[in-house]
Parts: C-alpha cells; sequence; structure tokens
C-alpha cells in the first residue's frame, strides 16, 4: 500500500494534531519544507519481504500379485511473509496390502504428520480494537522518527510521552520479539477388511482412530508492545506468557454388505446397505500468567509469574449412521438410484437425535440409443436428473445443553462454610435440530467429435432449512443470544463446464478446460416475526453496536447496510455569519455533530433534514455475479506449460482500511494512505476525500464510500516443464526425470484498491462476507522442482 511520505505526513498533522507536530517535529529551527528532503520509513519493505520454502517428496512401492507396500515421506519448510513466521511439515505414510485369499483380504495404513507454525499474529490481538492488528501497526507507523536526528527505529520508542498505547511501537520490533509457536502431532491409523461370501457378495470392515495433540505457547517479553515498560500494557501487565495443551482423539467404523450382479446382459444391479460410527473426544488445559520476573526463561519461566488465567476443558461427540443404496441399469442406457440414510447426533437432545436423508436419481444416456448412433459427431450424451437431502449438526458438543460455571470468587457462607457461587454461561436449546438441504439438479454430459469437445451443464436448487444460527432471544432470558433453528435459504444456479482438445498431433498438443459459475441466493424465511435481521461486524469496539450487513426476507443474504456517500459539504451548503465561521443552509442535511465546510456527506434518505439510522439502506452486494476459471495446457515434444487464470465478475467488497487510513484514524499521529494527500481543502475543494477531521459521527463510518468492485482476473498459476528424453534417460538409469518451474499468484487486474479482492476477514462466514480489515496478503510464490522416477 502507499503510504505519506515525511513530508505529507507532517503536513497532514499540521491539519490534524498542530500541537502534536509543533512538539515533536516543528521545532528546532523545522519547517515543514525541511522534511522534503528526508527519506521516509516504510515497514512494510522490512516486514513483509521474499522468503524462500522447500518440499521434497519421496515414495517407495513394490510387491507381489497378493502383497503390495507403499511408503512415502515429505518434509515442507516455508518462511512466511512476515519476518520471523514460518511453517514447517513433516509427514510419513506406510500402506500394506494383502490377500489372503480369494475370499478375504485387508490393508493397513498408518499416517503421522508433525506441524510448525511460528510468527506474530497478523490478525487482532483481541482486544477488539481496530489497532490490535499487525497490519494496522505497519501502516500507521510514523514515516519518520519524531527525534529525527537519532536511530529510534531501532528500538521501536519515541518520547515516553508518547508511548501510551500499542500504536507506537515499531511493529517489526514486535514481530523479532513476540513468540507465537503452535506445534500439532497428528498419528492416523485404518484397517480395512473386505470378506466376499460368494461372487456376488461382499462385506466391508474399515476401522480407523486419530490422535492429535497440539500445543500452543504466546510469550511477551520486554521488547514487546505487551511487555515493555513504556507501554500501558507493560506497564499493567509486565511480561507476560501462557501455554495451552490440546487433545483431540477421534474414531470411526464403518460396516457395509454390498450386493452387485447383472442378469441376462441386460440388467445390472448393485445394492449396499451398512451401519458407521465415529465420535471424537477432546480435552485440553492451559496457563496464562503475567509479571514474570526472569524473561531470559522464556515460556519456561511462566510459573514465576501471577497467575491470572488456568483453563480445562472436555468434551465428546458420536455418530451414527444406517445407510442404503440401490443402482440399478438396464441395458446400459437407464439408470436409476435409491438411496436412504439415517443419522443420529449427540449434539442433540434424545427426542432430536435421529433425522433421515433420502435421495434419488434417474440417468438416461442418449448416446446408446438407435436414434443417436448413426449421428457420428456425437460421441457421448447423458441426461441426468437428481433429488436430495443432507444434513448439518454444526454446533457445539451438547450444544442442546445449558452449561453452568463455578466462579472462583463471590460466594455465599451456608452453615458456617463458603460456598463457591455459580453461573450459567451458556444458554442451551433442547429443541435444537439437524439443518437440512434438499437439493433438485438437472445435469446434462455432452461428447463431441471423439469427446474432443466435452460439455457437462448442470441447473441446480438447494432449499436450506431450520438453519442452526447464533440467534437473538429476548433480553429477559438474561442472555443476547442462543443457538436455534431458524429461517430458510434458496440458493439456485447454473454451473457450465467446457473441455476442448484444440491440436492434437504428433510434436504439439494444445488443450482448454473452461467453467463458469453463476448463483443466486434468496432468503425465504427468518424466526417467526423477523422480516430481517441486522449482523456487525467485530472488527472495531467503537463501532460495535452498529450493524454492517442486513438478511431480508426475499433478498440475498448478508447484504451490506449503511449509509449513501454524497461527497462533502462544500462552502455552497453554507451561510458565512462571521469571517471563518459557518453554518449549514436550511434545508441541507446534517448529524449529530458540528459540520463544517469539508466534512464527509450521506443522502438524507428519508428526507427529514437529518441524517441517523433512519437513512441506512442496502449500500452493496457481496455476491459475485458470476465465477469461473480458463486452464490451457501445451505440450511440444518434451516441454510442457500450463497457464489457469480464474475470475470473479461483480460482488462487492467492504474496505474498512479506508475508514481508517483515510483521514478516519483515532489516533491523530498516525500515517495515511498516500491518496490522502488529496483531501479537502480551501485550496483544493473536491469530494473525493474529506477533511482533515472531517471523518463524522463513528456510528456513520459505514457507508457507500468504502465499498467497492471486488471483480478481478487473476492469473493463479503458471508451470513450465520439461521431461528428459529417453536418450539422455538411458545414460542416467533413471525411468523418468522431469523439471519445472511454477508461479503462483503471480498477476492480479482489479479495480479493487485493497491487497487483494478475493478477501474475506471473517473466513467463510455466509453472515459477514466480504470484509476486508488487515488482511495477510496473498504470497505470490516461484517454485523450482524436480521429479524423478527410478
Amino acid at each position: 500500500m502507499d503510504l505519506m511520505d515525511p513530508y505529507e505526513y507532517v503536513k497532514y498533522l499540521q491539519e490534524r494534531n498542530p500541537a502534536y507536530a509543533d512538539s515533536f517535529y516543528l521545532n528546532e529551527g523545522r519547517n515543514l519544507d525541511y522534511f522534503r528532503g528526508i527519506k521516509g520509513t516504510d515497514l512494510q519493505d522490512t516486514l513483509l519481504g521474499i522468503h524462500p520454502f522447500q518440499n521434497y517428496f519421496l515414495s517407495l512401492s513394490g510387491g507381489s500379485a497378493d502383497t503390495k507396500y507403499a511408503i512415502s515421506g515429505s518434509i515442507f519448510d516455508q518462511r512466511g511473509i512476515i519476518v520471523n513466521s514460518g511453517y514447517g511439515r513433516y509427514q510419513g505414510r506406510i500402506r500394506i496390502d494383502q490377500k489372503v485369499n480369494e475370499r478375504l483380504a485387508f490393508s493397513v495404513n498408518a499416517n503421522y504428520s508433525h506441524l510448525s507454525q511460528y510468527g506474530t499474529s497478523p490478525t487482532m490481538d483481541g482486544n477488539g480494537f481496530f489497532s490490535g492488528s499487525l497490519l494496522y501497526n505497519v501502516w500507521a507507523f510514523r514515516p519518520v522518527s519524531a527525534g529525527i536526528y537519532d536511530e529510534q527505529e531501532d528500538t521501536g520508542l519515541d518520547d515516553q510521552d508518547f508511548i501510551y498505547t500499542l500504536n507506537g511501537f515499531n511493529p517489526v520490533k514486535r514481530a523479532r520479539n513476540e513468540l507465537r509457536r503452535k506445534v500439532t502431532n497428528i498419528l492416523t491409523t485404518n484397517v480395512d477388511f473386505s470378506y466376499s461370501f460368494a461372487k456376488y457378495l461382499q462385506l466391508r470392515v474399515m476401522g480407523g482412530i486419530t490422535k492429535t495433540v497440539v500445543r500452543a505457547e504466546e510469550f511477551n517479553n520486554s521488547q514487546t508492545p505487551q511487555g515493555s515498560p513504556l507501554t500501558k500494557a507493560g506497564k499493567d501487565n509486565g511480561v507476560s506468557g501462557s501455554v495451552l495443551y490440546n487433545e483431540l482423539r477421534s474414531w470411526v467404523n464403518e460396516n457395509t454388505l454390498s450386493y452387485n450382479r447383472t442378469l441376462n446382459e441386460a440388467h445390472q444391479l448393485s445394492l449396499i446397505g451398512g451401519l458407521t460410527l465415529q465420535g471424537t473426544n477432546t480435552s485440553g488445559y492451559g496457563a496464562a500468567a503475567n509479571h514474570i520476573p526472569n524473561e531470559s526463561l522464556g515460556i519456561a519461566g511462566i510459573d514465576e509469574g501471577i497467575p491470572i488465567a488456568i483453563v480445562s476443558t472436555s468434551s465428546l461427540y458420536t455418530l451414527a449412521s444406517f445407510l442404503g443404496r440401490a443402482n440399478y441399469e438396464y441395458r446400459s442406457r437407464y439408470l436409476f438410484t435409491a438411496s436412504l440414510r439415517a443419522d443420529g447426533s449427540s449434539k442433540f437432545a434424545p427426542q432430536n437425535k435421529w433425522s433421515y436423508f433420502p435421495s434419488g436419481a434417474i440417468a438416461w444416456k442418449l448416446g446408446e440409443e438407435p436414434f443417436i448412433k448413426p449421428l457420428s459427431f456425437i460421441s457421448n450424451a447423458k441426461l441426468r436428473i437428481s433429488y436430495g437431502a443432507t444434513g448439518n449438526n454444526r454446533v457445539s458438543d451438547f450444544a442442546y445443553l445449558s452449561r453452568i460455571r463455578i466462579l472462583p470468587s463471590g460466594g455465599y457462607s451456608f452453615g458456617g462454610a463458603p460456598v463457591p457461587a455459580a453461573q450459567l454461561e451458556v444458554l442451551g436449546n433442547r429443541s435444537l435440530k439437524w439443518e437440512t438441504t434438499v437439493q433438485t439438479d438437472l445435469g446434462l454430459d455432452l461428447g463431441l467429435f471423439n469427446d474432443r469437445v466435452s460439455l457437462v451443464a448442470d441447473l441446480y436448487k438447494k432449499v436450506t432449512s431450520n438453519l442452526l444460527l447464533d440467534a437473538a432471544v429476548p433480553g429477559s432470558i438474561g442472555f443476547v443470544s442462543a443457538f436455534k433453528n431458524i429461517g430458510k435459504i434458496a440458493n439456485s444456479g447454473f454451473e457450465l463446464t467446457l473441455q476442448t482438445v484444440n491440436i492434437s498431433s504428433q510434436h504439439f498438443a494444445w488443450s482448454t478446460n473452461f467453467n463458469v459459475a453463476f448463483n443466486r441466493n434468496r432468503i425465504l424465511a427468518l424466526s417467526e416475526g423477523e422480516p430481517f435481521r441486522l449482523t456487525t461486524a467485530s472488527w472495531n469496539t467503537l463501532t460495535s453496536n452498529v450493524p454492517l450487513y442486513i438478511a431480508s426476507v426475499g433478498k440475498p443474504i448478508a447484504l451490506f447496510y449503511g449509509y449513501v456517500w454524497d461527497g462533502n459539504y462544500q462552502y455552497s451548503d453554507f451561510n458565512e455569519t462571521a469571517p471563518g465561521v459557518y453554518s449549514l443552509k436550511e434545508g441541507v442535511p446534517h448529524y449529530s455533530i458540528a459540520i463544517q465546510p469539508g466534512y464527509i456527506k450521506y443522502r438524507d434518505i428519508n428526507e427529514d433534514g437529518e441524517i441517523n439510522a433512519e437513512d441506512a439502506t442496502v449500500i452493496g452486494n457481496p455476491n459475485p455475479d458470476f465465477t469461473g476459471g480458463i486452464s490451457n495446457n501445451f505440450n511440444y515434444k518434451h516441454f510442457d506449460l500450463n497457464l489457469f487464470f480464474n475470475f470473479s465478475y461483480g460482488g462487492d467488497v467492504f474496505n474498512a482500511n479506508r475508514i481508517i487510513f483515510e483521514g478516519g484514524g483515532y489516533n491523530n499521529s498516525q500515517n495515511m494512505f498516500a491518496g490522502y494527500t488529496n483531501r479537502w481543502t480551501p485550496e483544493n475543494q473536491n469530494n473525493r476525500y474529506f477533511r482533515s477531521g472531517g471523518a463524522g459521527p463513528d456510528n456513520l463510518l459505514y457507508s457507500t464510500r468504502v465499498v467497492e468492485d471486488g471483480s478481478y482476473l487473476k492469473l493463479r498459476t503458471v508451470q513450465l516443464g520439461y521431461q528428459l528424453t529417453d536418450k539422455l534417460l538411458a545414460k542416467t538409469g533413471l525411468r523418468r526425470v522431469r523439471v519445472y518451474i511454477a508461479a503462483q499468484n503471480l498477476l492480479t487486474w482489479t479495480k479493487y484498491e485493497g491487497f487483494d479482492p478475493e478477501v474475506s476477514k471473517f473466513g467463510s462466514s455466509a453472515l459477514r462476507p466480504a470484509f476486508d480489515y488487515s488482511v495477510y496478503p496473498s504470497a505470490r510464490t516461484v517454485t523450482f522442482g524436480l521429479n524423478i522416477t527410478l
């Protein structure tokens, strides 16, 4: 991101915070022009760098007709974009397949992974304030030290009076000194038996266990903003640290009986029935302490500090499923499928544990019909129609039960003895039941010209009902929200995949794969008597109660909600009651604070003359019109080239970075984006950027000003390879050698002003999509690779 240079920054401070500018910059004979010749500090170049990664994979396989084995191992090591961060993975796998006799066979599969992740967190630090993000601190950091003549950037500190929050701390120093380490060990073992009772009847029994152990450590020494004696947090807490240990044990057992038979060469029947069982058991404990006296011990010295938290958790979950499926095919033309499964989950109360999910499908192979056979250009054609239901039980374990917490203090005396107090911590809901999605699909598979052109088209509609959501409850209950089954959502769309072999000759081949998808969602119902639902964005405590998303019956889910930006107030909107004193003209809309020329302006939707919550409306749609991709593969002799593009058209992104870094920062001494140098001034009256200090009230920050078009076209992957010729291989004794160079996230074409339009701070949340604030940028990688087959 382009940021203000020293001259632009000090000029901005003169307008926004004159006393600060005079005290720290415009002193000792320095004026504004002095800063024109000073080279600024842009910590993006230091914090976000180019770092190497390594990936090695080795496999060995072999055996006899009855016994086969495969052994593989891999090592992956990558340094992160952020300095002093990275990720490593060591993985090993072994598989043995044994045929005991004509009826009995089994396989054993074991997999072990060791994962290590370290580095400062690029996301919020947990205090819910916008300044807790690492990238905020990078962008906000001053481009020139307040004590210009010394090397304050080495310590990350200015004058002690300035360091009163985390904002003044050098984020590079923070990244180099914070300990954030997470180590995960995963061991998975599966055993699979199959036994044939007869030629057409087979039993399969599979069992597996997985053990996952996670240890997470955090340590803030005196060289971090959380532990430095020069910050408020450091003064309050001192050196601090925490350790968290979690163990997850999961198991699965699948038992199926299958029957497959062909009758009179015209009828093919396949039946399968079975029972599957699975479960997880999780446990964990941890501790945190501050005021650790000996920081040289690191996390090992946590026991010497003052305990501030001790946690212990335990939970379990089980799922049982009965399933049955029948497939019938007549003369290889007409296909019928029917299935039914019953799932029972421990996450729901006894009366709602079980739910039933039927499905069915019919297909017609048109290409096998006599009236299609003469059409030689049609090599394959099939029509499909299907209907099916699936379930979702993604809520916490025992979500139907309320949870009581025993408080460590605040109890009472009973019978002369202290009795600890109890508090209802989580409100359960015994009415919770399975969320259900019903989908209908109509499809066409078509192959032309000996399958040189292949087309797959699908038209679908999905309706999800009884959504499992954290919904509002009456305040009289004592809780703000609880999990409930509410509402119904419909998704409908069209998906098309086209594969073509454009050129196929002895030395040159070119093929293309193109896909495009159109999806529309619509809310069919919310809670009873609830025509719409508002959702906040958890990124800033100053706007924690201000909604950004609206879900309305009959409309798409999670539309952006806020105010229509109407430029800036200009002199023509005011009466000059005295020299330099302005009051709004009658009929010009106003909001809750005193307004001056150059302040941000919003549209008065209800025309009552006042900008308030009654003027909030839909200001954007994060759902794209369509998405897709195109891949081209070229082969020339021993060279191969792959180019993959993907795209998204339509769909808005809410760029909250601009709220903070285009004149809206709450820290009057932070830096701004370079674009804000074109802000409104009496000499530069414009409607693009409001004047310094003219951001308006906090409750009006969400507006169309920062809603941007998220359309993009990306060159996602490029790979060029070369396979050694047989003549060269004959000299090496190797079967196959291929060298390649590949690049990912190489180019992006977009109008979006942030790092990446393909962004979502809140992950895959359907209620809070397409929100950008200090999100970790996507890595552009270049890989040099070598594949060898012995």
